[in-house]
């Protein structure tokens, strides 16, 4: 679990050039000086059309621009920090400064109210509240412009219908889904999956156990190391070769839960979990992605959501 909980965001990194004779190894992070003064020149054009920008196209110009400043962290590191604080300013990407902004900051506090509601839920409650949220997060798309973060807990909220809730948190959890927004043939059979986890031998025991006293542990037996292959005759297709890497590694946490919510803190970070039934999920905007570092260009963005079964 260590390697999932610290390389939440999976980058893919993959040359033209090299993948004609011989995938790339490691960590497929480039430092080349060609790729970085690439990444600094798309930077810096995202960043003029981000200046122009207006209110019909912001949120989109601002994503953009957002990606952009990844990519150049990733080509050319960011020793002083100065490209992560732009990006943190940036934030969600949504436009306070439009003539909407009124009903923007509207919606966005009935949202924060919504979701407060909702996290204290009860069982006799939660489907109220979840619509209500939902709702709230609809609105919030409206007034304001969507980004993945508002699509992705829209998505996560569901039908809204409780069942089976635990209790409580306490005992084991498995790892049972490690889903992207598109499917992907990660084991190049000609059959793609949403899943990715269905497409390796990897991550077959993967579990949190949860103790009554607030600690736990997440235990990993196995993590993936994948290579990806560009096709030189198109751009556009990918193989993967993926080998799984046996380990016994066991990493303690904390937790804490306030409704559905489960927030787990070890030496990797925090993370908030959601709690549905006998399922526990979270999802990562943009955690799957692949760069071409040739010219620093995201070619692939997906979002990932892990989800554990009790056991």
């Amino acid at each position: 679990m260590k390697k999932i909980l610290s390389l939440l965001c999976v980058f893919l990194l993959c040359s033209a050039f090299q993948c004609d004779d011989e995938p790339l190894e490691g960590e497929f992070v480039t430092d080349t000086e060609a790729a970085c003064q690439i990444a600094s020149l798309n930077t810096a054009e995202a960043a003029l059309a981000f200046l122009a920008a207006d209110d019909e196209n912001y949120t989109e110009i601002c994503t953009n621009y957002r990606a952009t400043l990844e990519a150049q962290i990733i080509a050319c590191g960011d020793a002083d920090g100065s490209l992560q604080a732009i990006i943190e300013e940036l934030g969600d990407c949504v436009n306070n400064d439009n003539p909407n902004d009124a009903a923007c900051q509207t919606a966005i506090a009935a949202k924060n109210e919504a979701e407060a509601q909702f996290n204290a839920s009860t069982d006799a409650n939660y489907t109220e509240t979840c619509n209500a949220l939902k709702l709230a997060i609809q609105a919030v798309i409206d007034e304001c412009g969507t980004t993945a973060e508002l699509q992705s807990q829209l998505d996560g909220l569901g039908n809204c219908i409780l069942t089976t809730n635990p209790e409580t948190i306490e005992g084991t959890w498995l790892l049972t889904a490690w889903n992207g927004t598109e499917p992907i043939d990660l084991n190049n059979d000609g059959e793609e999956s949403i899943n990715f986890l269905d497409e390796m031998d990897c991550y077959n025991n993967e579990t949190f156990v949860f103790n009554n006293d607030g600690t736990g542990n997440s235990i990993s037996t196995s993590y993936a190391d994948i290579e990806i292959f560009l096709d030189p005759n198109n751009s556009e297709e990918f193989d993967f070769t993926v080998d799984c890497i046996l380990e016994d590694e066991t990493t303690p946490f904390t937790w804490t839960q306030s409704g559905n919510i489960v927030t787990t803190t070890d030496a990797f970070g925090t993370f908030d979990w959601t709690l549905v039934g006998n399922t526990l999920s979270t999802t990562i905007p943009e955690g799957f992605t692949v760069i071409n570092t040739d010219d620093a260009t995201v070619n692939t963005i997906q979002d990932l959501t892990f989800v554990y079964t009790k056991q």
